[in-house]
């Protein structure tokens, strides 16, 4: 069992002196894996038996054994970290070679040649990364407008036509609004690009083109999940990149 669950599970018979031991050991887990009980008392003001009595409280046969599983605790933590880093550096070169190679043109010349461009995203993150692609393709002197909220999205729908280009950045592709709008988009015969995970999706069916991210699932020690999302602005880099590629060339023949 995790010493924080050992802790919650004995915490009435913790007195303010064990709370003060284990604060210390929280701050400086590490420190405390090679600490001697000697160095621990001296440092929390109190006696070696209080420390012996702490331990045993949260059924250790005394500190030696304590320091043990605390050592033990600590050493699977920073492996499970070193995985973790490793996972979602792989995720991430994974996400920009896929992109690399991937052929844009298409979006690209849409972009270049479309009437008006909005962008979408379902959530704050997807909103974020829509602001960035805004302020990315200005530089190019392609407006995109960028839409937030339901009302916002449900007022541009009425107007957008075939002679324009929408891009929708949600993480699921499962979003009741964005799909919603998709399959209103696609009626219009609106261009359609959509930016998700990578997953077989209902935005990604209905969309013409699809952009992918492989967001890494972290969990922290409260056990609530969330992901990734940095790789939403990778793509929209690399977009840009395609785009700026895709003109020079096209400017160069004609």
């Amino acid at each position: 069992m995790h010493l924080e669950a050992l802790i919650n599970k004995n915490y009435d018979k913790l007195n303010e002196n064990d709370l003060l031991i284990w604060r210390y050991i929280q701050a400086h887990r590490k420190k405390c894996c090679d600490i001697s009980i000697e160095e621990l008392a001296e440092i929390c003001c109190i006696s070696r038996t209080t420390i012996s009595r702490f331990t045993q409280k949260l059924s250790f046969k005394g500190f030696r054994e304590f320091k043990i599983h605390l050592k033990m605790e600590y050493d699977t933590e920073q492996v499970q970290k070193d995985i973790l880093l490793d996972e979602i550096c792989n995720n991430y070169i994974k996400c920009i070679r896929n992109i690399k190679d991937t052929d844009m043109d298409d979006i690209c010349e849409k972009i270049s040649s479309a009437e008006r461009l909005f962008v979408f995203g379902t959530g704050d993150t997807q909103y974020a990364a829509a602001q960035m692609l805004k302020r990315m393709f200005m530089n190019m002197k392609r407006f995109f407008v960028t839409l937030y909220g339901k009302s916002e999205l449900m007022m541009a729908l009425e107007d957008i036509d075939e002679k324009d280009l929408v891009i929708i950045i949600s993480l699921s592709g499962e979003t009741e609004l964005a799909v919603e709008a998709a399959r209103k988009l696609k009626t219009k015969g609106v261009y359609i690009i959509s930016m998700t995970r990578l997953s077989d999706n209902t935005l990604s069916r209905l969309c013409d083109r699809n952009l992918y991210i492989s967001p890494c699932t972290l969990m922290n020690k409260g056990g609530v999940a969330f992901e990734t999302c940095s790789s939403y602005f990778n793509v929209i880099e690399l977009l840009f990149v395609k785009y700026l590629d895709y003109m020079r060339r096209k400017n160069e023949n004609s």
